[in-house]
């Protein structure tokens, strides 16, 4: 499943993967294409070496590594990617990202990045009104 990271990140609302020009494959794809500090990841590295392919599979999540990505994101984009990984246990990573993709849909259908609460279709903004559901940090 390529539209689902290891670290919880939704690949299809990143905005490298919403990129007109030489789009990122997602996190788990071996196309080339991925930016390198998806390549060089230590988090993607970690699951790997565990033969794990989410970290929420991980009996140690959320790790350092994860609790400091999460601090991160919740500062700059106010979503938990650790709390993503948790609603993904709880339900499964299809069943999850069936429920969360609504929520990053544009009223064109274009995708809205979480990045930048932009919709790469048509421009609009969301970053006011996407964020209305919090996910905190765990």
């Amino acid at each position: 499943m390529n539209s689902f990271a290891v670290c919880g990140m939704i690949c299809s609302v990143c905005s490298r993967h919403l990129k007109k020009n030489n789009p990122c494959p997602g996190c788990a794809s071996d196309e080339p294409g991925k930016p390198v500090h998806c390549r060089d990841c230590d988090i993607s590295r970690c699951a790997g070496e565990k033969g794990l392919p989410f970290c929420f599979l991980c009996g140690e999540f959320p790790c350092r590594r994860i609790r400091n990505l999460d601090r991160r994101y919740v500062r700059r984009y106010r979503v938990s990617l650790a709390a993503f990984g948790i609603r993904a246990k709880e339900i499964g990573a299809e069943s999850f990202l069936a429920e969360e993709l609504p929520r990053w849909t544009c009223d064109c259908g274009g995708i809205i990045s979480l990045h930048d609460g932009v919709c790469r279709e048509c421009g609009k903004n969301y970053r006011g009104k996407i964020f209305q559901k919090n996910y905190f940090r765990i």
